[in-house]
């Protein structure tokens, strides 16, 4: 993967490391970056497998080609972590959602926080 120095923004895609719970190595997923602080950010996991189990709060990403994801894909609202800063920028920049999108997360993370 290709360092990037670009700061991650609210409503970008971002490839992230997580690492194995067993703490044997990592891989990089998709993610949409929520908010961002000094020391990480919060993200939202988002999946491909758009066929299988759906949890309450996914968020199907409509325009996913205009977010740079490579196949139909959904956020899980129900997935949110706290990253370090390393584990975004070591990755790269995949894209950034279309406000149709972002207006969609908004509403479910909104019924979320009640």
């Amino acid at each position: 993967m290709v360092m990037s120095d670009r700061v991650p923004q609210p409503w970008e895609a971002w490839h992230a490391r997580f690492d194995f719970s067993e703490g044997h190595g990592y891989k990089y997923r998709p993610v949409i970056v929520l908010a961002t602080r000094p020391d990480g950010s919060l993200v939202t996991m988002v999946t491909s497998a758009t066929n299988r189990l759906s949890l309450d709060h996914d968020c199907p990403i409509r325009e996913w080609e205009a977010a740079g994801l490579d196949k139909p894909s959904i956020a899980r609202l129900d997935r949110i972590a706290e990253i370090p800063p390393g584990y975004l920028g070591t990755a790269g920049l995949i894209g950034h959602l279309a406000q149709a999108d972002i207006v969609a997360i908004k509403a479910i993370l909104s019924e979320i926080v009640r």
